[in-house]
């Protein structure tokens, strides 16, 4: 069974490039690229923060382009962030 958002993303690497925001607004980067099960974003320029996300965590890819993740700032940074 596919979940809504896998229903609603036919094409996952038209979200690449496309900026990412967790529940609560806050910023987490861009996708950078797409995975079996995840999605990998980055935050910054020169040394940036890469967060390995499940796509099970985004719920709404909207019409502006911009990937919405269920989980709030916090939660992202503590459980996702790898580098």
């Amino acid at each position: 069974m596919t979940s809504p958002i896998e229903q609603k993303i036919d094409d996952w690497q038209k979200i690449v490039n496309k900026p990412v925001f967790t529940r609560d607004g806050k910023d987490i980067g861009v996708v950078e690229s797409i995975q079996a099960e995840r999605i990998i974003a980055t935050f910054g320029p020169i040394t940036p923060s890469k967060y390995l996300i499940p796509k099970s965590s985004i719920v709404d890819f909207d019409e502006l382009g911009v990937v919405r993740l269920k989980e709030d700032g916090d939660f992202v940074e503590h459980h996702y962030k790898f580098a």
